[in-house]
C-alpha cells in the first residue's frame, strides 16, 4: 500500500510543479509582452546608470526583479485549483494506461487513491500557509511596485496625508518610501482626548525602529501648545529638540492603508498590529485572518469533488469529465474566495468565512462516498 501512495503523491506533485512553471511562464511571459515597452526603458534607463553592462543583461534583469517576488504571490493565488488540475492529470494517466484498473483488481477499492491525493494536497496548503504568513511579507513592498519603478532609488514613494494612529495622533509626511521604511518631511501631531493639539513635532527625515515601535528623528523639533498659548494668554515656546515619535503607524500600517491590496500580502500577526493601530478595519482584518484558513478547507473540499471526475473504472472520455470538472471547481474557488473577502451585511466575519465550508462539505463527503470502487 506505501507503494501505491508514494506512487501517487510523485505523480501528483510532479504534475502540480509542471502545471505551477507552465502557467507562471505564460503568466509573465505575457505581462512582458503587453508591458515591453517598459521593460525596456528601465533597462535602457539602468544601463546608463552603471547597474547593468548591456541592454540584453538589463532586460533580463528587470523581468527578474519584476516577476521574481511574484512566484510566491502566484502560488499562493493558484494552490488550490492547480492541485485540481494536477489530480485530474495523474488519474487521467493511471486511466490511459489501465492502472487503476490493476488497482481493483489487486482488490484495493479506487476510494483509497483518493486519500494519498489529499494528503499531498494537505501538504501544499501548509506549504502555502507558511509562505503567506513568512515569504509574501518579506516581498510585499516590492510586489506593490509598478514596471517603471524597477531600478529608481525611491520607488515606490508616495505623501501620507493626515494618518490618525490608534491613540488620536495624526501623522503627515511629504514623502513615505515603504522599501526602505524611511519618511521625508515628517510631522507629528499630538491630541488630547478632546482632539486638541498637544504637540507638534517636525523633522526633515525620520526612520522606524521596530524593535521600539517608534519613529526616530533626525534633526527633530518639537513645540508644545498648552491651553494658555492657544487662549493668546501666552507666547508659544521655542521648539525643543527631539529624538524620537511613539506611535503604532508603522510602515507597515501606513503601506496598509495606502495600498490595500498590500495589506492581503502581510503576516496573521502583522494585520493584528495594523487593526490595532487603526489603519484596517477590525472585521476586515478578522475577515482576512479567518479567511486564510477557510481557504485551505476550500481547497481541500474543492479537490475531493474533483475526484469523482477522474477515478473512473470503465472506459470514459477524459476530456468532457475535464470540462465538467473545470466548470464545477473553477466557480466553486472563485465563488467561495468572494464570499469570505467581502463583507456581507448583518454577518460576523466568522459567519461569512464559515458559509462556503459548510455548503461545499455536504457535497464534498457525498460524492467520495458514492464513488464506485
Amino acid at each position: 500500500m506505501r507503494i501505491l501512495d508514494r506512487t501517487i503523491v510523485a505523480r501528483f506533485l510532479w504534475n502540480f510543479t509542471v502545471l505551477f512553471v507552465l502557467l507562471f511562464v505564460f503568466a509573465a511571459s505575457i505581462d512582458v509582452i503587453l508591458q515591453l515597452e517598459k521593460f525596456l526603458r528601465v533597462a535602457a534607463a539602468n544601463v546608463v546608470l552603471g547597474r547593468y553592462p548591456n541592454k540584453a543583461v538589463a532586460f533580463a534583469g528587470m523581468i527578474v526583479e519584476f516577476h521574481g517576488p511574484r512566484v510566491f504571490q502566484f502560488f499562493q493565488f493558484m494552490v488550490g485549483l492547480l492541485a485540481v488540475g494536477a489530480m485530474g492529470f495523474t488519474f487521467s494517466q493511471m486511466h490511459r494506461t489501465r492502472e487503476l484498473v490493476a488497482i481493483m483488481a489487486a482488490g484495493v477499492p479506487l476510494r483509497r487513491c483518493t486519500w494519498a491525493v489529499l494528503v499531498a494536497a494537505l501538504a501544499l496548503n501548509a506549504l502555502a500557509v507558511l509562505n503567506q504568513e513568512l515569504l509574501l511579507p518579506r516581498f510585499a513592498d516590492r510586489l506593490m511596485l509598478d514596471h517603471l519603478d524597477l531600478g529608481r532609488a525611491d520607488r515606490g514613494s508616495f505623501p501620507v496625508t493626515l494618518t490618525r494612529d490608534g491613540s488620536g495622533n495624526l501623522l503627515y509626511a511629504s514623502k513615505f518610501d515603504p522599501e526602505s521604511g524611511r519618511i521625508t518631511g515628517f510631522l507629528g501631531l499630538e491630541r488630547d482626548e478632546r482632539g486638541s493639539l498637544v504637540r507638534r513635532v517636525t523633522a526633515p527625515s525620520a526612520a522606524w525602529d521596530d524593535s521600539r515601535g517608534l519613529w526616530t528623528l533626525e534633526g527633530g523639533t518639537v513645540v508644545v501648545r498648552d491651553p494658555a498659548v492657544r487662549d493668546g494668554s501666552a507666547p508659544s515656546p521655542p521648539p525643543q529638540p527631539v529624538a524620537e515619535w511613539a506611535t503604532d503607524l508603522s510602515p507597515k500600517a501606513i503601506a496598509a492603508r495606502h495600498y490595500r491590496l498590500f495589506a492581503q500580502m502581510l503576516s496573521s500577526a502583522d494585520l493584528g498590529k495594523i487593526a490595532a493601530a487603526g489603519a484596517l478595519d477590525r472585521a476586515q482584518v478578522t475577515r482576512m485572518q479567518l479567511g486564510r484558513g477557510g481557504a485551505v478547507v476550500v481547497n481541500l473540499l474543492v479537490l475531493a469533488i474533483a475526484v469523482p471526475f477522474f477515478l473512473q473504472r470503465g472506459p470514459v472520455n477524459m476530456l468532457r469529465m475535464s470540462v465538467l470538472c473545470a466548470a464545477t471547481c473553477v466557480p466553486a474557488v472563485i465563488v467561495s474566495a468572494i464570499v469570505m473577502a467581502a463583507p456581507i451585511g448583518g454577518l460576523p466575519p466568522s459567519v461569512a468565512v464559515a458559509i462556503p465550508v459548510a455548503l461545499l462539505t455536504p457535497v464534498a463527503v457525498a460524492r467520495i462516498s458514492w464513488l464506485p470502487s
